[in-house]
């Protein structure tokens, strides 16, 4: 299993697959791709990107010391439980521990939530709904 960083227009296409099938694929492209402090990790199964995770660097509003958001979060469905995800986001850990960030927080899909806390995530907020996707929590990380 690889798990390593790729650059941003490498995510597009799983994201678009995985989380917004049915919208258009310029919705795929987030503000902060491009940011110099953000990185895009992806899982590699036989030369293929199968998992992917983009980390920018935005505090949590109710927390600020968690200075990472995770956004794009996908895995292809023909390796679910395979490990990719798991194995990606310990891999994001390693890289925010040595950027000195004490934790990290996403908007979870209410599908992805089970995968979060069996990681050790936390759930801190009220289920909220983005338009167009669904449900969520806003989910954490503390890395200390």
């Amino acid at each position: 299993m690889e798990i390593r960083m790729i650059e941003a227009t490498e995510v597009i296409p799983l994201r678009h697959a995985v989380l917004r099938p049915h919208q258009p694929i310029e919705s795929c492209t987030y503000p902060d791709d491009l940011a110099a402090d953000t990185f895009h990790l992806g899982g590699i199964k036989d030369g293929e990107i199968v998992a992917i995770g983009t980390f920018a660097k935005r505090s949590y509003e109710a927390d600020p010391e968690l200075g990472y958001q995770l956004r794009g979060m996908a895995t292809s469905p023909d390796v679910r439980g395979e490990g990719y995800g798991m194995a990606l986001l310990e891999e994001a850990r390693r890289i925010l521990k040595a950027r000195q960030t004490s934790g990290w927080w996403c908007n979870a899909r209410l599908v992805a939530v089970p995968f979060y806390e069996r990681l050790g995530m936390k759930i801190a907020s009220e289920q909220f709904e983005i338009e167009g996707i669904g449900p969520h929590h806003v989910m954490v990380d503390r890395l200390t």
